[in-house]
């Protein structure tokens, strides 16, 4: 069922202060939001996730006009992920240790695990570096999922943004994008064992019918 505004503000605040308490989302770096037809509800700029209350969340129109608060400074990339993937509900964006290191030596991190094929794709790309908040930064994020077809990107030098039809699918599929990140950095120069293509796609196939909620 499609979430009214107000059960999305507080769903939205329900998985921000659970990625607060569990680390994926420190201090008051990274922002998340949910679509709502036309509209977007965002985490406010610099905020105490934990402190935060449905009041203080965003309100923007998919036009970019914004409505209500003071959106994440980021808002650019979501409006951009929301306009170029039909299927995007949430878009969740952090600065997780492992996927920023990921990041800085390679273009394209493998995956190597059944979650992180159902969940993000057969591998998972980096967009280069760009300024933070920027329209560049957006557009190119948002073109790279669109053109893989990953459900998570990284940002050089900067975090990963993830995309779920739902929030905890975007949350999922950020610490699955991490978790990637982990793995790879742990095995590099040596010979990790790759799940073949067809099993990838099978699995990533499956993860279509899996709604997670």
């Amino acid at each position: 069922m499609p979430l009214d505004e107000e059960s999305g503000r507080r769903e939205l605040l329900r998985f921000v202060r659970r990625g607060a308490r569990e680390g994926v989302l420190r201090g008051t770096f990274g922002n998340v939001s949910v679509r709502i037809g036309q509209r977007l509800i965002i985490t406010p700029t610099a905020s105490d996730y934990l402190r935060l209350r449905a009041g203080d969340l965003a309100r923007v129109h998919l036009d970019g006009t914004v409505e209500e608060g003071r959106p994440s400074s980021e808002l650019e990339l979501h409006l951009a992920i929301y306009r170029r993937l039909p299927y995007a509900a949430a878009v969740w964006h952090d600065h997780a240790p492992f996927a920023v290191s990921a990041a800085l030596v390679t273009d394209v991190v493998p995956i190597f695990t059944g979650e992180g094929h159902g969940l993000i794709g057969l591998d998972l790309p980096v967009a280069p570096y760009r300024p933070a908040g920027s329209a560049i930064l957006a557009t190119e994020a948002a073109e790279l999922l669109q053109e893989t077809g990953a459900r998570a990107c990284l940002l050089r030098n900067h975090g990963l943004c993830a995309v779920g039809r739902n929030l905890m699918e975007a949350y999922s599929c950020a610490i699955a994008a991490d978790e990637a990140s982990q793995h790879y950095l742990l095995t590099r120069g040596m010979q990790p064992q790759s799940l073949d293509q067809d099993e990838a796609l099978r699995i990533q196939r499956s993860f279509g019918d899996y709604r997670m909620h």
